[in-house]
């Protein structure tokens, strides 16, 4: 099974260290939501029980539901996708 929250930490720790912009929201459910703000890009991830869920907001895609773009049920995938998109 997933660790979400170990999941959760280790992003916050990397967007820490890299100077990335974030926000955190934490529902009454135990879901949290990550927003992230990187080279004029805007993204939510959704730290569900079972899986990590990771949305890209744009102009198509506003983003004002509870559905993932993609559902990730690997902890390494949820990083390798992270850095993919901070380039590192």
């Amino acid at each position: 099974m997933i660790k979400t929250i170990n999941i959760y930490n280790q992003t916050l720790e990397l967007l820490n260290k890299l100077g990335v912009k974030h926000e955190t929201h934490n529902f009454p459910s135990g879901v949290i939501m990550l927003d992230i703000w990187h080279n004029d890009s805007f993204y939510v991830l959704q730290f569900e029980n079972t899986f990590i869920g990771f949305s890209e907001i744009t102009d198509n895609n506003l983003g004002f539901d509870n559905i993932p773009d993609e559902k990730i049920y690997d902890a390494e995938k949820v990083i390798d996708k992270l850095k993919l998109i901070l380039v590192i």
